[in-house]
């Protein structure tokens, strides 16, 4: 009885933060991009769900330029504006996000391998450190002939202000679907999982979108 006390006693603090938070989300957007010589510009316009897919959580716009350094080698830019959901005031913050990528893309007959270095910060409200992430991703793309691309990737988010610690990670599968020469649509699904914060918290992400290229 004792040695079964003292497990629950040492067990405790575990178990108070052991419990964890579930959400189903959903993710749609459109895009626009074009191509001039080795650049690529881009514009996004997203809509997000969250609590089961019932509540906006952002809605924000993207614009950004890519540029192909050597062949399979891309650096790019990116910047963002959106508005947050703020449960606690019941209202909807602004945000902005910038970031810093290089790219590397690979072919192998139908393969496509893809890794991504991200260098993102972006604005919070006056009481919060600015989160500032490096965020890095790996990719595989399998070309099917009727026009799928099936895909599985997997991302994790270090954070360097406060803790510097890796706190977020996501692993997602779909597919992309050409619709003609231009056009594409994108059905995916990411489980992202949040640790080393206050409440543990695993999203179902849910997500479609649509591209068109100029």
């Amino acid at each position: 009885m004792n040695k079964v006390l003292l497990s629950i006693i040492v067990l405790l603090p575990f178990l108070g933060h052991s419990q964890v938070v579930s959400d189903a989300k959903l993710w749609t957007g459109i895009s626009i991009s074009k191509e001039i010589n080795d650049f690529e510009f881009t514009f996004s316009e997203d809509l997000r769900f969250d609590e089961n897919m019932t509540h906006i959580d952002k809605v924000f716009s993207e614009v950004g330029v890519q540029y192909k350094i050597a062949k399979g080698i891309y650096a790019g830019v990116n910047y963002r504006f959106s508005r947050d959901n703020d449960y606690s005031n019941e209202s909807y913050d602004i945000r902005h996000r910038c970031d810093l990528s290089l790219a590397l893309k690979q072919k192998y007959e139908n393969f496509r391998f893809f890794f991504r270095t991200k260098y993102q910060t972006k604005s919070s409200s006056p009481e919060e450190n600015n989160p500032t992430f490096s965020r890095n991703k790996f990719a595989v793309k399998y070309k099917l002939e009727n026009d799928f691309t099936p895909f599985i990737s997997y991302e994790f988010y270090y954070q360097f202000n406060e803790e510097k610690i890796i706190n977020r990670t996501r692993f997602s599968l779909g597919s992309a679907y050409k619709i003609n020469k231009q056009s594409a649509l994108k059905f995916f699904y990411i489980f992202e999982n949040r640790f080393n914060v206050k409440t543990l918290k695993h999203n179902h992400i849910y997500g479609i979108s649509y591209s068109f290229q100029l």
